[in-house]
Formats: C-alpha cells, sequence, structure tokens
C-alpha cells in the first residue's frame, strides 16, 4: 500500500453516521492524492492555511473555510505556510479499506 503522505491523525472519533478526524500537518507535510469508494468527505481548516486540491480545482483555505469532497473524487490537502489543523468529517464513517491512493 502506498503512503497516505506525511500528517498525524491527532484525534479519532467514530460514530454510527460518520468520523471525524483531526489531522495536524507540519508546513510542506501533505495527505497525498486519493480518494474513497464509500464517503463524502469534508474538510474544514481549524489553524493556519492549507491548500485542498478537490478533482481539477484548488481551494486555498484558511481557518473555518470548509470543502466538500464526493465519493470518487481524488483530493489532498497540504500545509502553505506553517503547520495547520484540518477537521475531516466522513460520512459514511471511512473505512480502512476505502483509501485508495493515486499517481
Amino acid at each position: 500500500m502506498r503512503s497516505m503522505g506525511d500528517y498525524e491523525v491527532l484525534s479519532h472519533v467514530e460514530m454510527p453516521e460518520c468520523s471525524i478526524r483531526i489531522i495536524g500537518m507540519r508546513q510542506t507535510e501533505s495527505v497525498a492524492p486519493h480518494f474513497h469508494n464509500e464517503s463524502t468527505q469534508i474538510y474544514t481548516v481549524l489553524e493556519h492555511e492549507v491548500e485542498a486540491k478537490v478533482g481539477e480545482r484548488t481551494f486555498h483555505l484558511l481557518p473555518y473555510e470548509t470543502v466538500r469532497i464526493e465519493k470518487g473524487v481524488v483530493h489532498s490537502v497540504r500545509a502553505v505556510t506553517e503547520s495547520a489543523l484540518v477537521l475531516s468529517l466522513s460520512i459514511p464513517p471511512l473505512d480502512r479499506e476505502d483509501h485508495h491512493v493515486v499517481e
């Protein structure tokens, strides 16, 4: 299995309807391009700035800004200028086997 990138899962909570993660990334660290077949994801920036690539679009997100990623859409996220915190909400809960890394 290819690496999902350089980041740290600081918190992971799973409920029947969703899973919530807090992801920490140092400057230049990232979550590698990947997709999920079963879960829609929502990223909300908690601290600093990130660049989120969703399909063909690139978003520069500041604290409290959010982007939605539909099932099957390739996406990635990286810290821009300094360490960043991102909340990742997955609906339904993200399954361990539903991480598909792409080149």
